[in-house]
């Protein structure tokens, strides 16, 4: 029966149901990064990284999850997990050029 619901929405429509499912179901779930942040590095976390960290890993999550639940999607999972990791990575060096200002 799922196949058969499947197969009649167009390519990606599941992708998007589970990528945005999971973003939202996080964001109600209230997962926090800032007080946990503030807590480990101190007076060096800047109000907002946990946002911006959790959405980060929040958008990786979800974006994976829903490149493996379609069938359309699953042969980018790679790609789509990389171009996730990538902007990342510059997390740090866009803090460090903040807290110079």
């Amino acid at each position: 029966m799922i196949e058969c619901i499947c197969d009649c929405l167009p390519d990606g429509t599941l992708y998007g149901l589970v990528d945005n499912g999971v973003l939202i179901a996080g964001a109600y779930l209230g997962l926090e990064l800032d007080g946990w942040l503030a807590e480990k590095i101190g007076k060096y976390a800047r109000p907002g990284l946990g946002a911006i960290i959790g959405g980060a890993i929040g958008n990786l999550v979800s974006d994976v999850l829903g490149a493996v639940t379609d069938p359309a999607i699953l042969p980018m999972v790679g790609g789509i997990a990389l171009g996730c990791i990538l902007p990342m990575m510059l997390i740090p060096f866009i803090e460090r050029a903040m807290s110079r200002r």
